[in-house]
């Protein structure tokens, strides 16, 4: 049975999280999102640790958690089918809170004026994992391995636009992709096709 209900309930806390910023009027406005979780450019959170995890289910706009959605409706499943959700949700939360303190240090470094959130960071985690473990437990068709390259190539050329985290994308691939490596073979199962 594929199960899926990992994936649903990440969707499920980050269209909530998102319902919440529409009615606080926090939508584009750093101040709002701030006060909601997200991280400051200025590399500064004093002992605000839960920022870490809070940054990474809020977004900026409906068109970042379009995008967003639609990455994780594109590896969700793929993790959740060949690892399990306790795995999915794992892999996921670290990735993200990882990406976040990358993020914070590099802001650290080089304060900046603007917020730092977003689901991407878990997301590439999430990727990472999924191409793990699609060549570690093969699929019958060569087409799901092929559509998660195809994935890594447009994430990676995306990570290039202003206002993107590069670092953040950077970060969640390799913690993912070691977090792959971490699945017990008898947990990690094959699938008839990726979709």
């Amino acid at each position: 049975m594929r199960t899926r209900v990992g994936s649903a309930a990440l969707f499920c806390v980050m269209a909530a999280i998102f319902l919440v910023e529409l009615a606080t009027g926090a939508v584009r406005n750093d101040a709002r999102l701030l006060r909601l979780g997200a991280l400051p450019d200025s590399g500064e959170i004093g002992h605000e640790y839960w920022r870490l995890i809070t940054f990474g289910f809020s977004h900026w706009d409906l068109t970042h958690l379009l995008l967003n959605s639609v990455l994780l409706l594109i590896l969700g499943p793929i993790v959740e089918r060949r690892a399990g959700t306790a795995w999915l949700l794992l892999v996921f939360l670290t990735a993200s809170m990882a990406s976040g303190a990358g993020i914070l240090f590099k802001h650290q470094l080089w304060p900046s004026q603007g917020v730092s959130l977003g689901a991407s960071g878990g997301l590439f985690g999430l990727l990472g994992a999924a191409l793990v473990l699609a060549f570690r437990v093969p699929s019958q068709t060569k087409f799901g391995r092929m559509r998660l390259i195809i994935v890594l190539a447009v994430g990676l050329t995306y990570s290039f636009f202003p206002g993107v985290s590069m670092i953040g994308h950077i970060i969640g691939l390799i913690v993912g992709t070691a977090m792959a490596f971490l699945i017990p073979r008898a947990t990690a199962r094959p699938v008839v096709a990726d979709a």
